[in-house]
């Protein structure tokens, strides 16, 4: 396979575990399906024809795959999409109006990310962690997401000091497919949180306590869950909803 098919493809052997592949399956073939460079990074996402032929088994081949993705019932985040490339990644929300389901991606303790049923009514929201905050020519301001979204706020009187109640590290709960702005997490102890990197992915509980220090990954959140308390990178810790989750998290992720 030439250098065009290296970028479009995985060696199976050396694919990361969060692709689910089950190790009978993994000489299946030299090559696995590679996502291609858009909202999500490629090394945490999952490409949609691996969604269909592997995870959902709503297809048995890539043929297939595209055959059901070329009908134009498939939609992610409310917008149809047919590419069997196209990377899925956290919190996305999966739809399948042809069979009536909805699915949200989620970080999980076991596998990395997993698709998690959803009703429809929660298929109408996402939640998206506030990576950045920039300031835009004339003083406006632009909310940069997780998931590769800008959404910008109108300031109105921009030679002010702005005064927004967003923060970086809080999270925006979005309408789909406008992104309208229908709530706001913030990045607080007493909130709900959900861990999305390193060791303890998965993990879902209180955030106890802040604790901020300088340094790279220097400053940590401590997590009450049901097993216990744990501590984890500040920057790991993505807030899903205020008493209580906005969304709806499975018994076991």
């Amino acid at each position: 396979m030439g250098s065009k098919g290296n970028k479009r493809y995985l060696k199976r052997l050396a694919s990361p575990g969060y692709l689910q592949i089950q190790r009978k399956n993994r000489k299946a073939g030299k090559f696995f399906l590679k996502a291609r460079p858009g909202p999500h990074p490629f090394n945490f996402s999952l490409p949609l024809g691996h969604i269909f032929r592997d995870l959902l088994k709503v297809s048995n081949n890539i043929k297939e795959t595209k055959f059901i993705l070329n009908k134009g019932q498939v939609f992610i985040d409310g917008k149809p999409q047919n590419d069997i490339r196209f990377p899925v990644g956290l919190m996305d929300v999966v739809e399948l109006h042809e069979i009536n389901k909805a699915y949200r991606v989620l970080p999980s303790r076991n596998h990395g990310l997993i698709l998690s049923e959803i009703t429809k009514e929660e298929a109408k929201f996402k939640l998206c962690k506030i990576l950045k905050i920039t300031t835009l020519r004339g003083g406006h301001l632009q909310l940069n997401l997780h998931d590769g979204r800008n959404i910008r706020i109108l300031i109105d009187n921009p030679k002010e000091k702005p005064s927004i109640p967003y923060k970086t590290g809080g999270t925006l709960k979005i309408s789909l497919p406008d992104q309208k702005i229908l709530d706001y997490f913030p990045l607080e102890e007493g909130n709900q949180a959900m861990i999305y990197q390193g060791k303890n992915i998965g993990v879902s509980g209180q955030v106890k306590e802040l604790i901020k220090r300088f340094g790279v990954n220097a400053s940590l959140a401590i997590i009450s869950t049901e097993h216990g308390e744990l501590s984890t990178s500040y920057d790991y810790v993505f807030i899903i909803g205020n008493d209580k989750p906005a969304i709806d998290l499975p018994l076991e992720v």
